[in-house]
């Protein structure tokens, strides 16, 4: 199997507390993960730092065996990446669909 996305080394602080240190993150073509851990254990910043929500202090990021820099959600929407967050505003007059396109919507 191919390696479809690698996460390596990623490092990231807020207000000098460490919450991912030298955290890897590798996915095959094919594969489905799940990441668990309690609270703190730093899954969303992770995923946030895949989607461009937060930017990483450090290590690389690689999608199809390319390097890649994420720094903004549409930076990862360009390299194929998109999240669906659990804790998001829904609009209660439009569909499950609606509310998860919401922004992407096709012509």
């Amino acid at each position: 199997m191919t390696i479809a996305l690698s996460m390596r080394g990623i490092n990231k602080a807020f207000n000098k507390v460490q919450v991912l240190k030298n955290t890897n993150f590798i996915l095959k073509s094919g594969e489905c993960h799940a990441l668990m851990g309690g609270n703190g254990a730093g899954k969303s910043t992770l995923m946030k730092i895949l989607d461009g929500v937060y930017s990483l202090d450090s290590g690389d990021i690689e999608i199809n065996g390319q390097p890649v820099n994420i720094n903004n959600p549409k930076d990862a929407e360009h390299h194929g990446v998109s999240m669906i967050f659990q804790e998001f505003s829904l609009i209660p007059t439009l569909t499950v669909a609606q509310n998860i396109f919401l922004g992407n919507e096709t012509l």
